[in-house]
């Protein structure tokens, strides 16, 4: 938010309509009282005068009858004027059936717009560890899903999911991507000198505020590239290769379709907002979308993707109020999310607790493993820097991801990996060219991650069951659900009545990236979800001697103090919120004659379960910018005038409407049922 003195747009504090105080006798001239509005320096020190107050005070009327638009409907609560009848909003702006509920209540729905389908529909899951994507091309309901197999650098073999890998030259060039990597690699397998190999970059996306992982234990991104730059480079080299595939696919079809293709792109459920706008950024980037106002993409929950396939494919016999769990362990992170079945015929859920999850994917068996391998190679007692010790860890490393790590079932055996040398290190369990790792060294590396998949499972069934739903399948998909050892332990672990529901479809690995695509050919599955967070703005509201804190206290244009950093909250962090229907606020604020009419409104976010009360505690985070601009509207024409003793100034009335679409939020600022700012991806 910017100060006075410090730009062009003056603060921009907002104030709304449900929260009632003690009315008082308005002025002559005025049809309402006059609210209390801050300024964060005295008006009679601000150069052009006063900026635009945001109020918190009461409201009992609107402006009056010869500034309202024809039958221009009040505030929620409030009366209009006389001989008021009111009708429906604007076409351009959304279309409330129900408005928010007084403060501290949770926020209401308000019905939405349906979105469209395109005929040619790509699903993307951009993975941690692997990608894959898949096609249809749509005319009804029942198009059948593709999977690209076909990559560069694959030759012959086909692959429904290609490393997520890339190789950098010395001058941070794209020298090798997936399974297109022979010109980075040395005949020795290994980089080439100068050649940087990075991975596990989708992580570090969704950094920012997440407790989930752990920076340290992620690979370094070349110098002078982000994590954005990073993702977007391979999302793009992805794209050259499905745009390949297609066009010998399709044909002209592909070239005909290709400017409206509709995308939809899965993400980790456990993901905040700031993950998710990364996510789209980088997408944006890669050549996916032409600009960020292009809505031709569409992200998708991982566990979303995955039911949406099962369900598609008959594998779930559910029935109404049923519940399903799905557990998707993945590369980078396992997502919990419990759905509840609203209707058959059509099939459509809600979820019924909060998702959860953590980073225990299979990366965290890699990390663990490297930990026994570093431990083994200090045996062998070699200088720094050898040759020998980086062969033997790159050789193990790369055995342990294709071969031991899916085919450990903890049944005794013992893992040789050859590793090229003829010198014998026994005490490092070298012989023969070999390095032998036990049963109980292999076990050391799944056990705590199974442990914390177990405890995830387990709460995610205790929170069904308080919801008293019946709990009819849980199940596990993803590549590291493909994993026999971790599958077999869940179905070991949960309560005995579980244990038969624990199931994986036989192409799990598949699943999400062909759900990706289900979502663009059916009717939207996911019908309501359970908000992860608070979602909150920042109010003024009149200042309370001995409650507030003085140094919050600032003066207002009719001599009140206000109390800055209060916070309205859109959405209760576990509200059910209905996806595509936004959720309503009315706000006002006071704006001095002759100031700009352009604001920057930031939308809070908090992921406490109780929100603090001041949008300065350091658990309130900043999330999105709502950029408004109202220069267009004409003050003394199309606003209240208020006439105080302290000066003249106009009350400016307007809505931010909270939609919840797919994965993400969209905000909209409308004001006289026109959208005056509107934001979705701009994270600040």
């Amino acid at each position: 938010m910017n100060h006075p003195g410090a730009g062009p747009r003056p603060p921009s504090y907002t104030a709304n309509f449900q929260q009632q105080q003690q009315q008082q006798q308005p002025p002559v001239g005025r049809t309402s009282p006059l609210t209390q509005g801050p300024a964060r320096t005295p008006p009679s020190q601000m150069v052009g005068g006063p900026p635009p107050i945001n109020t918190g005070a009461p409201v009992a009327g609107y402006p009056p009858p010869m500034h309202m638009q024809p039958g221009a409907q009040p505030p929620p609560g409030v009366a209009g004027p006389p001989g008021y009848t009111g009708y429906p909003p604007p076409a351009s702006a959304p279309q409330p059936t129900n408005t928010m509920q007084p403060y501290g209540r949770p926020a209401a729905e308000v019905e939405g717009n349906s979105r469209s389908k395109a005929q040619l529909i790509v699903g993307i899951d951009f993975g941690t560890t692997f990608s894959g994507v898949a096609f249809a091309f749509a005319t009804n309901n029942e198009a059948k899903e593709d999977i690209i197999t076909e990559w560069p650098g694959a030759g012959s073999y086909t692959k429904q999911k290609i490393p997520t890998v890339l190789y950098y030259d010395q001058y941070q060039k794209v020298v090798g991507w997936g399974p297109d990597i022979a010109d980075a690699l040395a005949p020795t397998g290994y980089p080439k000198p100068g050649v940087q190999k990075v991975e596990w970059f989708k992580l570090q996306l969704m950094l920012s505020g997440n407790t989930y992982i752990d920076p340290i234990n992620l690979p370094p991104l070349p110098p002078g590239k982000s994590e954005i730059d990073v993702a977007a480079d391979y999302l793009f080299k992805l794209r050259q290769a499905m745009r390949t595939a297609l066009q010998k696919t399709l044909g002209e079809v592909f070239n005909r379709e290709e400017r409206n293709i509709r995308y939809y792109l899965t993400v980790p459920a456990i993901w905040n907002d700031a993950g998710k706008a990364a996510t789209r950024a980088a997408a944006i980037q890669a050549g996916f979308l032409r600009d960020e106002n292009d809505n031709r993409l569409t992200l998708v929950s991982e566990p979303e993707a995955a039911s949406l396939f099962c369900a598609k494919t008959g594998l779930l016999n559910l029935k109404v109020h049923d519940a399903i769990l799905i557990v998707d362990c993945g590369g980078g992170t396992v997502d919990l999310i419990a759905y509840e079945v609203e209707d058959e015929n059509p099939f459509t859920v809600a979820e019924c607790t909060a998702g959860s999850g953590d980073s225990c994917g299979s990366t965290a068996l890699n990390r663990n493993f490297s930990n026994i391998l570093r431990t083994k190679i200090r045996k062998m007692k070699l200088p720094d820097g050898s040759k020998t010790a980086g062969r033997v860890y790159a050789k193990c490393i790369m055995d342990f991801e294709n071969r031991i790590k899916a085919d450990f079932r903890n049944n005794g055996q013992k893992w040789a990996v050859d590793v090229g040398i003829e010198a014998e290190f026994p005490e490092a369990g070298i012989e023969e060219g070999y390095m032998t790792f036990t049963n109980e060294e292999i076990l050391q590396c799944f056990e705590p991650v199974v442990n914390r998949i177990l405890e995830l499972v387990r709460n995610q069934i205790i929170a069904i069951q308080a919801q008293n739903r019946t709990l009819q399948n849980i199940l596990v998909v993803g590549g590291f659900g493909a994993s026999e050892y971790l599958f077999q332990q869940i179905k070991l672990h949960v309560p005995p009545q579980f244990q038969s529901k624990v199931v994986r479809p036989m192409d799990s690995v598949a699943a999400i990236v062909k759900g990706a695509v289900t979502a663009g050919i059916t009717e939207r599955v996911i019908t309501h979800r359970v908000a992860r967070r608070h979602y909150l703005m920042a109010t003024l509201q009149p200042f309370k001697e001995g409650y507030h804190p003085e140094a919050y206290r600032v003066p207002s244009l009719d001599g009140k103090d206000r109390c800055k950093f209060t916070r309205q909250i859109f959405v209760q962090k576990g509200q059910k919120v209905k996806i595509g229907e936004p959720v309503k606020v009315s706000f006002f604020r006071q704006v001095a004659p002759g100031a700009t009419l352009m604001y920057e409104d930031i939308l809070y976010a908090c992921d406490e379960d109780v929100c603090p009360e001041y949008t300065k505690d350091p658990r309130i985070k900043e999330v999105v910018t709502l950029t408004s601009d109202l220069s267009r509207k004409n003050l003394e024409k199309d606003f209240e005038r208020m006439d105080t003793p302290q000066g003249t100034f106009y009350r400016v009335y307007f809505d931010i409407y909270l939609t919840l679409d797919g994965s993400e939020f969209s905000a909209e600022l409308v004001c006289q049922g026109e959208v005056m700012g509107r934001c979705r991806s701009r994270f600040r």
